[in-house]
């Protein structure tokens, strides 16, 4: 499928046609049978694109159609969560083990493992029948159903600019919030809009392939930094939640230092690339995508600007 606006198509039509796919493909995993898990994991991940459209297009659909479908994307998400945070503390761990590998002997990482691993487990079968499938599915149908209905009348990139250039500044605004005050809470929130900017660019990316690859690819990576300094503060929490033995409270102590050195390393790894995403302020941001857009339109067609990336 294709993520990404097309110039045989108006941008109403492509935005209509994005979600629709997005929707259609949704429904379908949620009915196979065949692997709930991995149908769920593709599920979130496209109800993520369908929110990142909407922020897209905030502007044009006003505040009452945006928020509802909005909620709903949220929701089903929410729904289908499960245990993410406990699978996503095991691999913390893991992904911490193998960048330090002798910070604490054999014995200790296992048995600190095995614990996160029981916890992990104990939420995978209490939430195995809990699926929600069937909910979301419904949910997600409602939504297809009033995907016609979605008010949609600018043309060209003047349906887009509102919400890019608000979304944008809430992102730029949430990296500065964190610079200046780094918080948990703060880089939690900064994570949120930087993957909206990355949907962003990947709608948008056949404007100027090359260099929107090349953004996009820098956005993920900024996303990728500052969702697994999420993840360690969960696995330093889990960690903190029950007391360590007398032999395993020297090594939870020195994983907890390591988790807050790494915590520091990936949040200035991703203040520096979120410096050079976010450096035009949101009104430059938004002309030079304008502008982008324009010399889109005025190219050859059957050119490089007509080859976007699948879904």
């Amino acid at each position: 499928m294709d993520y990404s606006f097309r110039r045989d198509e108006s941008s109403a039509e492509a935005a209509r046609r994005i979600a629709r796919e997005q929707l259609e493909r949704a429904i379908a995993e949620l009915g196979s049978t065949d692997d709930i898990d991995r149908a769920v994991h593709g599920v979130r991940k496209r109800l993520k694109k369908l929110r990142g459209l909407l922020r897209l297009l905030q502007g044009e659909l006003g505040r009452e159609v945006f928020t509802r479908e909005n909620h709903a994307y949220r929701d089903a998400g929410r729904l289908l969560a499960g245990p993410r945070r406990a699978a996503a503390t095991v691999d913390a761990f893991d992904a911490l083990m193998a960048r330090f590998p002798d910070a604490v002997s054999g014995e200790a990482r296992e048995v600190l493992r095995g614990r996160l691993v029981a916890e992990r487990d104990h939420l995978v079968a209490a939430m195995h029948g809990e699926s929600h499938a069937r909910e979301v599915a419904a949910s997600l149908g409602a939504s297809l159903e009033r995907l016609d209905a979605w008010p949609l009348r600018t043309e060209g990139w003047g349906m887009l600019e509102r919400g890019f250039q608000k979304s944008y500044a809430r992102g730029r605004r949430a990296m500065q919030r964190a610079q200046a005050e780094p918080t948990t809470e703060h880089f939690h929130e900064w994570r949120k809009f930087a993957k909206h900017y990355w949907y962003h660019v990947r709608l948008l990316e056949r404007l100027w392939p090359q260099p929107m690859k090349a953004l996009g690819k820098t956005l993920e990576e900024l996303t990728e930094d500052l969702g697994a300094e999420h993840d360690l503060d969960d696995l330093r929490l889990s960690l903190l939640e029950h007391a360590p033995s007398d032999e395993l409270r020297d090594p939870t102590a020195r994983v907890l230092a390591l988790i807050q050195e790494r915590r520091e390393e990936l949040r200035n790894s991703a203040l520096a690339r979120g410096h050079h995403v976010y450096a035009e302020r949101p009104g430059a941001a938004a002309r030079r995508m304008a502008a982008y857009y324009a010399a889109w339109l005025g190219e050859p067609a059957g050119d490089a600007g007509d080859a976007g990336s699948d879904d």
